[in-house]
This record gives structure tokens, sequence and C-alpha cells, in this order.
């Protein structure tokens, strides 16, 4: 870090000393009036100003909702890009307001300087490491937007998001399954860690191909390990009106193989192995080789650190595990970390598992839902502000899709007729159509209009309706 001392007549004329010596990556540390010496009382006039500042070469990052990120740096900071900090302070004012004079001298030249041309670039980068993805990565996806024919810097954001799938799927980005109206292959194992959602999975799948007209599917169980495992999957399969087997050696896989030879799809739930059960995988794995199964699907907690899921991985590498599929997607902030484990691996996305609800919540386009998750999400125009405020700046009725609205610069999010959403400026406002969208980017509910409120009378009024049902006072 290099620190140096300005002094100057005005604070206008010191800042443009440290952005001609520094440039946008400088930081104030200090500022003081200098005054003349003598004078009654050792009063005098002031001289001007002293500025400190240094020059670092990264930035803290900060995420959807303004909070930092200590462990991430970013090499070029965006002139115009807005601090989020919780901290107010003279320091905060004095480097704003250095950013926003570079910014001003920029744009009086326009398409003349390079550092303008590639803002959008440079703030698309940030976001990515936002949403952590890895540095590296993130890199090598710029460099290849660049690289791409015809393309123009200073395109917006949003419609670069037409050009990201094609240049990810370069980087090695796939996507394992077919359209839904192909069906599955003969047998499909649903294979991972404790608690990762294979089972709510085999269900999700058994279920969209028991929809299908012809189509004849059967499940089978190999999780002796849980208790009820075994009546929890006879009751989804009763459910459905599908046949289910329990095999739990490899005779008995093979002879659940030969009875179900007349079904088109063979889903195979397995019981959960930890990496560190290397005897327990290698059982699984001798249970699993009469099947021959074509896809074996390793089903990971999208809400894992980047670490355990690549720990889990490298001790499913015995087993020939071809496709991963990550769940509780709805209960992940960032997904940065999982685009990380599919580029790395070079292992196909073949499913995601978006909540709970059976079979609803399994994501049909799964890649195209992922690039969503991590591209940024644009912010609401001041029309859009409109639709919030009446003539006179009262709260009016929102849109049906606009539950809660958030301020970009803030951590909170609000109901509509919340009475902060009139001080919230246009072009920091933001809308979400359900409080789980709006908790994803980091924000939390305000305390002022309570967000919560009529979801918890929902679901308190359909508590009662069912203890009523069931005879219960």
């Amino acid at each position: 870090m290099q620190i140096k001392r300005f002094e100057a007549k005005t604070m206008t004329v010191a800042l443009k000393m440290v952005k001609d010596e520094f440039g946008v990556d400088a930081v104030i540390l200090s500022a003081r009036t200098l005054r003349q010496s003598g004078g009654f009382f050792g009063a005098g006039r002031a001289a001007g100003v002293e500025v400190t500042a240094a020059k670092d070469s990264g930035w803290s990052v900060y995420n959807a909702a303004g909070r930092k990120i200590p462990h991430l740096a970013e090499p070029a900071r965006p002139p115009e890009y807005a601090e989020r900090s919780v901290r107010r302070g003279l320091f905060q004012s004095l480097n704003a307001s250095l950013r926003s004079l570079t910014q001003r001298r920029g744009s009086t030249a326009l398409g003349a300087s390079p550092d303008a041309s590639s803002t959008g670039l440079a703030q698309l980068h940030h976001h990515l490491l936002a949403q952590e993805v890895a540095r590296d990565l993130a890199g090598e996806f710029i460099e290849q937007m660049q690289r791409l024919p015809g393309f123009d810097p200073l395109i917006a954001t949003q419609t670069l998001r037409s050009l990201a799938g094609a240049v990810f799927q370069d980087m090695g980005l796939r996507q394992a399954t077919d359209p839904p109206e192909h069906g599955l292959a003969r047998i499909t194992v649903m294979a991972g860690p404790c608690g990762a959602g294979k089972t709510t999975t085999a269900v999700k799948l058994a279920a969209t191909q028991a929809q299908r007209p012809g189509r004849k599917v059967a499940l089978l169980t190999l999780d002796d390990q849980r208790i009820g495992a075994i009546e929890q999957m006879r009751i989804y399969a009763s459910i459905l009106g599908v046949p289910i087997a329990v095999a739990t050696s490899a005779a008995e896989a093979r002879q659940a193989l030969q009875a179900f030879q007349e079904m088109d799809g063979l889903i195979v739930d397995t019981p959960g192995v930890s990496p560190a059960e290397e005897q327990r995988l290698g059982e699984l794995r001798q249970i699993l080789e009469p099947l021959k199964a074509q896809e074996v699907h390793l089903v990971l907690n999208a809400c894992t650190r980047e670490k355990d899921l690549v720990r889990v991985i490298e001790s499913w590498k015995g087993l020939p595990v071809n496709r991963l599929v990550f769940t509780r997607l709805d209960e992940a902030g960032a997904c940065g970390h999982l685009l990380n484990l599919l580029l790395r691996t070079r292992l196909p996305l073949s499913y995601l598992g978006i909540g709970p609800k059976i079979p609803e919540d399994l994501a049909q386009r799964p890649l195209e839902l992922l690039l969503s998750r991590i591209w940024p999400v644009p912010d609401a125009r001041p029309q859009s502000r409109g639709a919030l405020a009446g003539p006179e700046g009262a709260a009016g009725p929102p849109p049906e899709s606009v539950r809660f609205v958030a301020n970009g610069s803030s951590a909170l999010y609000h109901r509509p007729d919340c009475k902060w959403v009139c001080k919230i400026k246009p072009e920091h406002l933001l809308q979400f159509a359900s409080a789980a969208e709006a908790e994803s980017r980091q924000f939390t509910a305000c305390r002022n209009c309570d967000p919560h409120r009529g979801v918890r009378g929902e679901v308190e009024t359909t508590a009662r309706d069912a203890a009523r049902r069931a005879g219960c006072r």
C-alpha cells in the first residue's frame, strides 16, 4: 500500500491531486483543515486542507444486500460503483466524492475512455465474485465474453445474459437431462450423503414419469439404514400407483431387476453415506454392480460449503457417478459455488430441487435456472416506482407480481405500504414477488411493517382448519 499526503487550497483541488496520483483505486485515510500561525490566542485563518490518501490493490466485495464479503478482493473498481458500507462518515464521503469526480471527468468524452466502455463487464465481474464464483473462473468468463464476434462493451448486462449460456458451455458447463418428453434412462440411481434429498428427488422423478401416458416406472429402495425409510417409500409408491421393491444385497437387487424387466424405467434410492464411511461405500458399490445403471446421480445439498462438496465428490469417485443434482436451492443464498463445482469437475448438471413439493419443485431446465440465480437482477426503473406510489407520493396498490420491495442501498425489505418505501430513491428500488426471493438476496425483514405477518396468518388459519377437520379443539 502506498500512502501519500496532499495539501491544497480547497478540498476539490486536493481530490483532483489524489485522483491524478492514485487513480480510482485511492482510499482517503484522513482529512483536516490547515490554519496559518499567528492571530489572537493562536487563532488564524484557514490556509487550506491536507488529505492523506493510499492506493490499495484490492477493494472489498459486497453482496446484493450491501454486506461486506471479507475474503474477496476486486482488482479494478468501476468508477460509478456506489459504496454500500454500513459505516457513514467523513472518509466515506470523501471517497465517494473522489469517485464521482472521476466519473464526471471520464464522461466528458463519450466512448473515448476504455474504462467507461468496460464498466458493464467490470460490474458483472464484481457481481459474480459476490455470488461466490471463483475468481479465475469469473475472469475467464469475462475474457471469453470480450472475444465474442461483434461484442459491444457498452451493451447492457441483461442483454449479455443471452450470450452467457454459450460462453459457460464453452468453458465446460453441461446439462445432462434430456427434455421431459424423452423420458428417463432404463435405470437411474440417486446416491449421495445423508440428508441431501435423494429420496425426495427419486419420488419427484417417479411422479413426473408416472404422469406420462404409456410410461411404466418402478421404484427400488436400498435404504435400510434410516428408520422408516422403507415404509416412507412404500407410501409414496402407493400414492403414485407404481410398483416398489426393497433390496439390501446384490442378490436381492438382481432379483428386483429381473422382476421389473417390463418397466420402462427403474429409479433407485440409496442410503446416505458420508465421505468418511469407506466401508459402507464399498458395500453400496457391490449392491449396485448387478444393476449396471446408465445414470448415477450424485445428490448434493446446495446450502453446503464448496469445500465440503468437493470432499463429498472426491469420496464418491469409486462409484460410477456421471451426473450432479443440487437440492434445496430455495434455501441457498449465493449459488456461485455450484457453478464452480460443475466447471471444475466437468460433470453435467441433471436436476435442481427448488422446494419440497412433489413433483412441481423439480426444475425442468436446471442450467437456465442456475444461471438466472447467479446473474444480476435488474434494479427497478423510475416508472416502476409509480406503480407503488400514488399521485401525491402515497403508497398505492402494487402489481400482483410485486409483494415486497427493498432499497438496494440497505439490508431490509418491506411491504409496499411501509412508511419507509416512500423514502427509497427510484434508482435504488428493488421489487420481489415473495419474501423468499428477497431473503435469497440477503435482505432481512423490516421490523416496522413486518412482511411475515401475512404469511404467519395464513399458516395459522391453515393449521386451525386442519385441526378442526381432524376433530381437535
